[in-house]
């Protein structure tokens, strides 16, 4: 993890004046206890890094000044996972490595197997703080974006990119071998089913969208396994 890196949610450039607040400011005076005159590194989630002087901490904020910004470019490969809600401890993992591992939008849908149908808002903004904590460690600059979608049944008929399910059936293609191929130039979404699976209604709405099942293992993997299989096969890929 990159020493003293905090999340600031906005542009900046050299020799801006930002401020710190919240659950930042609490870690960086309180847990970490910066020093006026020290320097930590910031990112914004939008691709932009930088390096910034703390000029003075004050109870509930602190102000520093940008001493350097850089600005770096958007991936050009699109990697969304399209997950059937699953349980909350499993949706906190699946959220924190894909981000580590370059998922660039995250869609989160209800499934008629899954148990949970929908999220609080209170869930929805530690999914948000998840991919904070995730970006500042593993030294990406872009975070992922969130969203919410129907169930399939609702879903338009045309999707954005390519796209491939998680198929349990000993018959299915291997996943690493689709992966190669030449459709996946410029994005690729990856559909996950709940911890019982897609259902077979499910599975022909899947594939009415296009959408071929691929095995990602010999064995039946967990939703949380599946989605970092499938996003670490893709990584590899990329390579």
């Amino acid at each position: 993890m990159p020493a003293q890196r905090y999340y600031i949610p906005q542009p900046f450039k050299q020799g801006m004046q930002l401020s710190m607040e919240g659950q930042e400011f609490h870690h960086l005076a309180h847990v970490m206890r910066t020093q006026v005159g020290q320097t930590v590194e910031i990112v914004n989630g939008t691709g932009w890094f930088g390096h910034a002087l703390l000029e003075r901490l004050e109870k509930k904020r602190a102000v520093f000044v940008v001493q350097e910004a850089i600005q770096y470019g958007k991936p050009s490969f699109e990697v969304i996972l399209a997950q059937a809600i699953p349980k909350i401890n499993r949706l906190d993992f699946i959220i924190e490595k894909g981000t580590e591992l370059g998922m660039t939008q995250f869609w989160l849908f209800p499934s008629q197997r899954g148990e949970r149908k929908q999220l609080t808002e209170h869930q929805i903004d530690r999914m948000q703080a998840l991919t904070i904590a995730a970006l500042k460690q593993c030294g990406s600059f872009y975070l992922p974006s969130l969203h919410l979608k129907p169930s399939l049944d609702k879903w338009e008929k045309k999707l954005p990119f390519p796209a491939l399910f998680g198929d349990i059936h000993p018959d299915a293609p291997s996943g690493i071998e689709k992966l190669r191929e030449e459709r996946f130039q410029k994005g690729i979404i990856f559909f996950i089913g709940p911890e019982s699976g897609f259902s077979e209604e499910e599975e022909k709405m899947l594939q009415a969208l296009n959408v071929e099942g691929v095995k990602l293992h010999p064995h039946v993997l967990r939703t949380d396994t599946a989605a970092i299989a499938a996003l670490c096969a893709i990584s590899q890929q990329r390579l």
